[in-house]
């Protein structure tokens, strides 16, 4: 199986976008793939497609819903190729995206992501996002300074998700098998893959629009902001002390300080630098308690969650 790349496409509600999204994998220039498309309890007519599809190099899968990191981790665990992709069912794929993605994978290269397309409900280019050059999902103190002044995937990767979306990374099967699939996030368990894989492997990005981001209302991201500013604090709390706070061969220590102050003027929790300092604390404090695993803990437990989640709210409502 090593010149397969197989993709994983989690599907929930998306019968206007499935059909595309399936058919940009199908349809791919480099043709040793397999498609796993796993419907996470849809209740539109998205089954309806996904059972016609006749291809060998396609399988489907259907569950209950259980969220969209449940099924992308289902089609992980039952993937066979050397690299793996995932794919939303609302994106759509470049014709050529798999090809050039390969060429990039390497022993010295383990997970690769693009430019992107971003595209409207029909399908209308908005505009390409380059990276972490443009298109920055909120404001930043400095972005024209000396704290923006790191042309490199890991230390942009701190400040923000650039990559975007799940639909844009293309990875190696080692990196899967060393730090797992998807965790319990709604919002940001691709921005959490990404930066446990970036602690560990080489990534890059090809400077290539090969992946449509499809920007619409349903979008998860637009939501619920409590959640989401819950869950961009969680990703602080978690994991700038790996980067930062510990030892650490990829900081070269003439540029530890200005590394340090680029993320200082970087991070933007907006407004809820209180809770980032509280779930901070909260990990801590299960660690030396020899809780293994304090972040997944504040993630998985609602008891808890809840807690920060009024915290937010209050926050955001003047109410602190």
């Amino acid at each position: 199986m090593s010149n397969i790349i197989s993709v994983v496409i989690p599907c929930y509600n998306h019968e206007r976008y499935i059909k595309s999204a399936v058919e940009s994998v199908l349809s791919q220039t480099h043709g040793e793939l397999e498609l796993i498309v796993v419907d996470d309890g849809s209740t539109d007519r998205s089954l309806d497609y996904l059972r016609t599809v006749k291809d060998r190099r396609f399988q489907l899968l259907a569950q209950e819903n259980q969220g969209a990191h449940t099924a992308i981790n289902r089609g992980l665990e039952l993937a066979q190729g050397e690299y793996l992709a995932i794919l939303n069912s609302d994106d759509v794929f470049d014709p050529q995206r798999l090809e050039v993605c390969a060429r990039y994978l390497s022993d010295s290269v383990n997970l690769v992501a693009t430019w992107i397309k971003v595209i409207n409900g029909s399908g209308k280019v908005l505009g390409v996002k380059k990276g972490w050059h443009n298109m920055l999902p909120w404001e930043f103190s400095a972005p024209n300074g000396d704290a923006f002044s790191f042309d490199e995937f890991t230390i942009n990767l701190l400040a923000s998700n650039f990559v975007s979306t799940t639909s844009n990374i293309v990875f190696s099967r080692n990196i899967y098998e060393r730090i797992g699939g998807m965790r319990n996030l709604r919002f940001v368990h691709d921005w959490d893959f990404l930066l446990r894989a970036a602690l560990h492997y080489k990534c890059m990005i090809i400077e290539q629009p090969l992946v449509q981001y499809r920007v619409h209302q349903n979008n998860t991201i637009s939501s619920n902001r409590e959640w989401m500013l819950f869950e961009i604090c969680w990703i602080y709390a978690t994991h700038l002390k790996n980067y930062f706070l510990t030892t650490n061969d990829r900081i070269e220590k003439g540029n530890y300080l200005k590394e340090l102050e680029f993320i200082s003027r970087s991070i933007n929790v907006q407004g809820c630098g209180g809770t980032l300092w509280m779930m901070s604390q909260f990990i801590d404090g299960e660690k030396s308690n020899e809780n293994a695993a304090p972040e997944e803990f504040l993630i998985n437990d609602e008891a808890i969650r809840r807690v920060f989640l009024d915290d937010i709210r209050r926050r955001l409502n003047g109410e602190i």
